[in-house]
């Protein structure tokens, strides 16, 4: 799996301003629809809401990993937000969240794309150094780097 296909600059906010869960999966929602991965902006929020009152997808750790597999979304995706302060997410961990890694997955793909990067990237993110270094980068490309690294170990 080629990094390149999930995500690019445009799918990344490292300054999101937002006050509620809410608002944070609709600002990915966005960026996700301005780069035509999804045919209905309102669609695929709401898919994502429907995930989150089943099961927080808060993981603990200042991470979020909300994702939804829908009809709606056109190519498999990972979008990513760091907010400006603390959003409180239900997370396993009881503490406020910061860094989101959204993922849209064509309903098509059955579960095997989206369990494969969910794996993935919840195993990396258990890497202290890994989730430093994405909490801390500040230009996207940084975080498209990390991004690279953890979808070239998985297929190693």
């Amino acid at each position: 799996m080629e990094i390149k296909s999930l995500i690019n600059e445009d799918l990344i906010e490292l300054n999101l301003v937002a006050v509620t869960q809410k608002e944070v999966i609709s600002q990915l929602t966005s960026l996700l629809a301005k780069q035509g991965r999804i045919d209905s902006e309102s669609v695929f929020f709401q898919g994502v809401l429907e995930r989150e009152a089943e099961f927080t997808t808060g993981f603990g750790n200042g991470f979020a990993i909300p994702h939804c597999k829908s009809d709606t979304v056109k190519t498999a995706s990972i979008i990513i937000g760091k907010t400006t302060n603390e959003i409180d997410w239900n997370s396993l961990d009881d503490k406020p969240v910061t860094m989101i890694i959204m993922l849209a997955i064509p309903a098509i793909e059955g579960d095997t794309t989206h369990l494969q990067i969910l794996a993935a990237l919840s195993g990396k993110l258990m890497d202290d150094e890994f989730r430093y270094q994405l909490m801390h980068a500040t230009q996207p490309k940084q975080v498209l780097e990390l991004m690279d690294e953890l979808v070239t170990q998985k297929s190693n």
